[in-house]
């Protein structure tokens, strides 16, 4: 019974990383490649429920997990100044008028 129990944790343990980890196989077989990818995909999931509760966020974990990767490789901030940027370097431009 308690060897059932120990099996029982573990497979509990692996449904949880095939959903909240996304780990659907491991990329090695060794025990030292499944490990790195284990932790790898671990320390992420704590970094990204930190930064979830460090926001006071107000929607789910997996919402939060979501919005991060669609807007992963966005900057905001940077795009709202390069078109800020562009917008005031057009009206620059207007206010010229042509040299040539």
């Amino acid at each position: 019974a308690q060897r059932y129990k120990e099996r029982w944790g573990i497979e509990l343990f692996f449904k949880w990383i095939k959903q909240h980890l996304k780990i659907k196989s491991f990329l090695g077989r060794s025990e030292n490649a499944v490990r790195i990818q284990i932790l790898t995909a671990l320390i992420t999931y704590l970094l990204v429920a930190l930064l979830h509760h460090s926001r006071q966020a107000t929607n789910s974990l997996w919402d939060f997990l979501c919005l991060i990767s669609a807007t992963l490789f966005q900057r905001p901030d940077a795009e709202a100044a390069a078109v800020r940027r562009r917008r005031e370097w057009q009206t620059h431009a207007k206010n010229q008028g042509c040299l040539f």
